[in-house]
């Protein structure tokens, strides 16, 4: 046995010898072999079934598998010029590893794909690891790290060099291998055969595989700076839209047209769109009678989104900012790029000009897609999440209902007594759709599907919408009542991840939406289709607003000739020019913003044997109690009571109740208050 173990062991080494030297030796055609399987295991990762799918991707997209061998391949190709030539092997073939691999971890936790701005965000993810991990888990990442890292620095410095490298003759292949990959790359774009124009993230990866399309999230960032941007390109482009806008002005002056400052409110509703469109599904009972009743009496129809299938964030940039995503990078998310970074120009600025205040809404959480900062950013006052909300019910994936939100529309509303603008984003209508039966005695029937699963997730969709529905005629009831000018805008920001076709449909295509524009000011009613990005500013226009420079410039330019170019030359100036289009100094500061509108508050404190419970108002399952800087143990019971123990507060504590965010971050606080022993019983 002992014989046979040593033959093992040393045929073990003789093979381990064999690879080393052919690396060494031989390192275009290893090249090519460990490109092939690593293009081969990041398309198996990337698509977690861990079946024939990969196989069905190299048959049916043979170039596009092809090119994601080239992209590895040119990765490899580094090693021809490096002395170290085994250390850069293993650190190539290690980087993409991690590539695959986390992207499988987050295809599973969050369904969506691993982009190289994942990486620039690692700040905003550390604090928010415990959500989507266990502590072991978190450990033995950490762990693994670790020993990654010391295997890197042994192998850098026992593994052994190369002393005889033909640098000219290894350089001049290099560059042949680089020369080569950028005509391939151009020939590939020229010919349809790679776009950098992705839309959905998730389905990119499926149809151009995981090296194309993070190597483009990577490469692919921004706007790119237009050929003839100069201050006299964006000064002749202000300038006629001026003359147009002074023009339109002095047209409506004599109609007698004047500005209207109602409340303007947004309502983006979560992969929400006209179901009964869809061909061939028939259901027991109109699952949008509100929604329909609606678009039947106001300016209605459909509304061009940017995204399908997922990309919330990117239909709420282009509403919000009326920038349209085209000009920006390959599946890019300003939220995660450039408005870290910058403030810009929005409607929430533009109508706080007119003396409005500014709100934010969103029935999940504050830091998801970093809207936290982003908001502060794009120039809102106030920003109600999750956390500031007292949700009881919950869809059965665990989205918060949307019912809840028409009380806090009219906080808001409540708030101030001049104007609000209100951007509200919804959650109901999220996926991913449950292929099983999950609802007992479901209210919408599905029928016309003959796939079991498919239509389960049909049944599980239009329950939700159903329900999205009521929310819908309630606000509107709810507005009825304010007796104050108001216009509602309410529409879906992209159609749900139920594999819909343009085919599919019995209207436009898979990227549209339904809308309607409710107000209470006899508005006519103009019904078509909207570009999301030129949305607000089909609003501001029925308001005779015609100040901000996307606005102004889509009331004015919309379906010239240059209409496209020379709004990505403004997008391009606004976001990383010189700012020419505001004498190149950025007029917007981000705001210090206001977590929710109601305020916590703690009216007495009572003591029992072991704890003492915190009587007030306002209170969510998000409140901490803080003694000083230090939190302590928190029970939360209902919006008028918390729970702490007594060894945790001491008499002549002071004290006061914090809303904390999944981020660890303190959104908003209470009075401070001094805790003083059987104050009350």
């Amino acid at each position: 046995m002992k014989i046979f173990l040593n033959q093992i062991q040393t045929t073990g080494k003789k093979i381990g010898w064999l690879i080393v030297e052919k690396l060494r030796k031989h390192p275009i055609l290893c090249n090519v072999v460990l490109s092939v399987l690593m293009a081969f295991l990041l398309e198996v990762l990337g698509r977690q079934t861990f079946d024939l799918s990969a196989i069905g991707f190299v048959n049916e997209r043979t170039k596009v598998f092809l090119y994601s061998i080239f992209i590895i391949f040119l990765t490899y190709s580094v090693v021809l010029i490096v002395k170290r030539r085994l250390f850069f092997y293993i650190l190539v073939t290690l980087l993409w590893s991690i590539v695959g691999i986390v992207n499988f971890m987050m295809l599973s936790s969050r369904n969506t794909p691993f982009t190289y701005v994942d990486i620039t965000l690692m700040k905003s993810v550390l604090p928010v690891m415990a959500n989507y991990f266990t502590p072991l888990e978190i450990t033995a990442i950490g762990a693994l790290l670790l020993i990654l890292l010391i295997l890197l620095v042994v192998c850098y410095m026992y593994l052994p060099m190369e002393h005889h490298l033909g640098r000219k003759r290894e350089w001049v292949k290099f560059v042949i291998i680089c020369v080569a990959f950028a005509g391939v790359t151009k020939y590939s774009f020229k010919t349809g055969m790679l776009t950098d124009k992705i839309h959905n993230i998730r389905i990119a990866f499926s149809d151009y595989g995981t090296p194309y399309c993070f190597s483009i999230t990577a490469l692919k960032n921004g706007i790119e700076k237009p050929a003839t941007y100069s201050k006299k390109r964006i000064d002749k482009i202000e300038n006629r839209t001026k003359k147009a806008i002074a023009k339109k002005e002095k047209n409506e002056k004599k109609n007698h047209e004047t500005i209207q400052k109602p409340n303007v409110i947004f309502v983006q509703l979560e992969s929400h769109f006209d179901i009964t469109q869809v061909k061939g599904i028939k259901f027991n009972k109109d699952p949008l009678p509100n929604f329909h009743k609606y678009m039947k009496g106001y300016s209605s129809g459909h509304l061009a989104m940017p995204s399908y299938g997922a990309g919330t964030a990117n239909s709420e940039f282009e509403v919000i900012t009326g920038m349209n995503l085209d000009h920006f990078g390959a599946a890019e998310y300003p939220y995660k790029t450039i408005l870290q970074e910058t403030t810009t120009e929005s409607m929430a600025t533009l109508l706080k000009s007119y003396g409005y205040k500014a709100h934010a809404i969103h029935d999940n959480s504050a830091a998801f897609y970093d809207r936290d900062l982003v908001f502060s950013q794009l120039g809102f006052d106030t920003f109600t999440t999750k956390e500031s909300m007292n949700i009881t019910k919950w869809t059965e994936n665990g989205w918060a209902k949307d019912y809840i939100l028409t009380g806090y529309i009219n906080d808001c509303l409540n708030s101030t007594k001049g104007q609000d603008y209100i951007y509200c984003i919804s959650v109901q209508g999220h996926g991913d759709y449950p292929t099983t039966e999950v609802i007992e005695n479901p209210e919408i029937k599905v029928s016309g599907i003959k796939d079991e699963a498919l239509r389960n997730k049909y049944t599980y969709y239009a329950n939700q919408v159903y329900q999205m529905d009521h929310f819908v005629g309630q606000l509107v009831q709810s507005l009825k009542k304010r007796n104050e000018k108001t216009i509602l805008v309410m529409y879906g920001d992209h159609l749900p991840s139920l594999d819909i076709e343009d085919k599919d449909l019995t209207y436009g295509n898979k990227y549209e939406t339904s809308y309607f524009i409710w107000d209470n000011m006899g508005l006519k009613k103009k019904d078509g289709t909207i570009q999301a990005y030129d949305l607000s500013s089909e609003i501001l226009n029925k308001l005779h607003i015609h100040t901000g420079v996307m606005n102004s410039y889509h009331q004015t330019r919309k379906g010239t000739k240059k209409y496209q170019k020379d709004m990505k030359a403004l997008q391009y100036d606004m976001l990383y020019g010189k700012r020419y289009v505001w004498n190149q100094k950025n007029p917007f500061k981000a705001m210090n913003i206001t977590f929710g509108i109601r305020n916590l508050e703690v009216t007495k404190a009572y003591e029992t044997e072991d704890s003492i419970f915190l009587v007030g108002n306002n209170f969510t399952n998000y409140c901490q109690v803080y003694v000083g800087d230090v939190k302590i143990n928190t029970t939360y019971h209902n919006e008028h009571l918390l729970e702490v123990s007594k060894s945790d507060l001491k008499d002549g504590n002071t004290f006061k109740v914090s809303i904390v965010s999944k981020a660890l971050k303190v959104l908003r606080s209470s009075k401070t208050y001094v805790y003083k022993e059987k104050n009350e019983k």
